[in-house]
């Protein structure tokens, strides 16, 4: 029987964007994530810092994201259109050998069900919704061949937060979030900068200042355990 594989959507959303500010608001309230809201708003859209005003309510602050995102898309959606069909299609070209790939990696598990939806964004960060399978991408980007690279980073969190989810199931408790998304992003890296990755998608994926010496031991652990992901998390995932 043929494995079969996501096919990626590409949808245009308005209220994703909305959805996203929403979501990064609501993250703010457990830990001080004043660094990704400016990343991710305030930085490329400095309109948004009235949303700094601790005053506003959140049914302002919807407002307020709902008016920029919903000018922001009058004036910009043809390019945004364009990009994003270009970059359906250039996704097209490596979707196969990134599915090889990555079967390589998890020893050809089932991907999980999911949507698949890729949503462009005008946002400054590109998150990823576990529940439903969905996530953001960079429609344009200053570093050639980083939007592809930034699909497969996210698609890559899909199957490797399922992957871990089965194999160690306690660590579906919040206590481990933080942790596991620490290991889940430097993971990341050693994967897509690896010379096998990047002769595919011609372009190393960024990192995070703080995982530095984290990404640093995830490779001697990887390298160690010959790309078994099975040891390599076992030895990784000791919280």
């Amino acid at each position: 029987m043929t494995k079969k594989y996501p096919k990626l959507k590409f949808i245009i959303s308005k209220k994703k964007e909305v959805d996203t500010y929403l979501a990064f608001l609501e993250d703010s309230k457990y830990r001080d994530n004043s660094r990704e809201m400016n990343w991710a708003f305030y930085q490329h859209h400095p309109k948004l810092k009235v949303l700094r005003n601790k005053n506003l309510s959140l049914g302002q602050r919807k407002a307020i994201v709902e008016k920029y995102v919903d000018n922001f898309y009058k004036k910009h959606l043809r390019r945004i259109k364009a990009e994003t069909d270009k970059t359906k299609k250039n996704w097209r070209k490596v979707e196969k050998i990134f599915y090889e790939m990555t079967d390589e990696i998890f020893g050809n598990y089932k991907w999980p069900n999911g949507k698949y939806i890729a949503y462009p964004t005008i946002w400054g960060m590109y998150p990823r919704f576990l529940d439903d399978k969905t996530f953001q991408f960079p429609p344009r980007h200053k570093k050639r061949n980083y939007i592809l690279v930034s699909i497969a980073h996210e698609m890559l969190h899909l199957i490797f937060y399922d992957y871990v989810y089965k194999k160690f199931p306690k660590l579906k408790s919040h206590k481990y979030d933080f942790d596991l998304w620490n290991v889940s992003e430097a993971f990341n890296v050693v994967i897509q900068n690896s010379p096998k990755w990047v002769k595919i998608f011609n372009q190393k994926t960024m990192s995070y200042p703080e995982h530095k010496n984290l990404i640093s031991k995830l490779k001697k652990i990887w390298k160690k355990t010959n790309g078994n992901i099975d040891r390599f998390l076992r030895e990784a995932l000791r919280f």
